[in-house]
């Protein structure tokens, strides 16, 4: 049975370029005045590191990184310029994600609203929520996507200008992530 993490809002995507970030921003935006968000990157591509980020820990396996720069294009970065309060870039091997998870839960404080991009961590994890991003009339959906689709607890298109979901429909409280009507 799979732990339930109620402050984790996971976010996932059917493919590459899907509007996930973006999406992912926008719910950090309207949380900026609300709570302190702490944001999470996972990928399964490694990729040259900044020199500005902070390493926390680093091997062939996995990299787990705390960003620090807000300015530029990067998915973190982007979390960052959104209004997250700290977060975390992971590049990791799928068959390590358990033990990266592992030393996130960690480093992160317990109470702390969560959002997580990161296809992979719903094979693990339970979340409070979980989303997955479409492109609209997108016909090549990632295998993964296809395994998760009947853990997703809300299937939101993107159109390339607007989502077929409010982010604002999405809340936090003592007992987690929820959807409001």
């Amino acid at each position: 049975m799979k732990t339930r993490y109620k402050n984790i809002l996971l976010i996932a995507g059917t493919g590459q370029n899907v509007g996930k970030t973006l999406f992912a921003s926008q719910v950090i935006s309207n949380y900026v005045d609300k709570a302190p968000i702490i944001s999470i990157k996972i990928s399964p591509h490694f990729h040259q590191l900044n020199s500005d980020a902070q390493i926390i820990e680093e091997n062939a396996d996995y990299s787990i990184i705390r960003e620090l720069n807000s300015h530029g294009n990067k998915d973190s970065q982007r979390f960052l310029n959104a209004g997250s309060k700290e977060v975390y870039y992971v590049q990791c091997m799928d068959n390590k994600l358990h033990l990266v998870f592992n030393k996130l839960i960690e480093l992160l404080p317990q109470d702390s609203p969560i959002i997580c991009e990161s296809g992979g961590l719903r094979q693990i994890i339970k979340p409070g929520i979980f989303l997955m991003i479409n492109k609209k009339n997108n016909n090549k959906i990632k295998p993964q996507a296809v395994r998760n689709r009947d853990l997703v607890d809300k299937w939101i298109e993107f159109d390339k200008q607007e989502f077929d979901f409010n982010p604002r429909k999405l809340h936090f409280s003592e007992s987690g992530w929820t959807i409001q009507n």
